[in-house]
């Protein structure tokens, strides 16, 4: 009587070990995922994405815009000529500014101020009210998830050790 008991024993572990080591040999699947919201079959891959043009920039920016704000045809071609102006008086501060050294931080911060408020206060020309407020709110909104990110990119290294021990570095 004993043995059959010890025989099934056996053969149940020996069942179970070899169907352990038979599902880590066998390869996974690689995970397949979504192809990018705005890449078309074909098109660039991941690894080469190619930099947007100010065109397609101002574009995208402006699609956006008349998808939060509502934008009449009107004011949707109006926002797209501010938005390529941006995009373009940007660019050029940049290229001029890469010469400059950082003596001229300030200057380079005020003339990227004055570009933002001239924006701004162009947009403000061709939205109504509603559309004012609701751009308000917009940039209230996008100015407080950057606010959290910086906060949390910078305080992201500083954990002392003791804090969380399982996140521990050792080499």
């Amino acid at each position: 009587m004993k043995y059959p008991i010890i025989f099934s024993l056996l053969f149940v572990t020996f069942f179970y070990t070899a169907k352990a080591q038979n599902d880590q040999q066998q390869p996974q699947p690689t995970p397949e995922y979504p192809m990018q919201k705005n890449a078309e079959p074909g098109s660039q891959s991941q690894e080469k994405k190619e930099p947007l043009t100010p065109e397609q920039k101002a574009q995208k920016q402006t699609d956006h815009l008349q998808k939060k704000l509502g934008l009449t045809e009107e004011q949707k071609l109006k926002v797209y000529d501010l938005n390529l102006a941006r995009i373009n008086q940007t660019q050029a501060a940049r290229e001029k500014n890469k010469t400059a050294t950082d003596k001229d931080r300030q200057a380079k911060k005020a003339e990227f101020q004055k570009i933002r408020t001239d924006y701004d206060a162009g947009l403000n020309g061709i939205l109504n009210v509603d559309q004012q407020k609701i751009w308000t709110q917009l940039k209230a909104d996008a100015k407080t998830k950057r606010d959290a990110r910086r906060q949390q990119k910078g305080t992201k290294n500083k954990q002392p050790v003791e804090q969380d021990p399982d996140n521990l570095d050792i080499d």
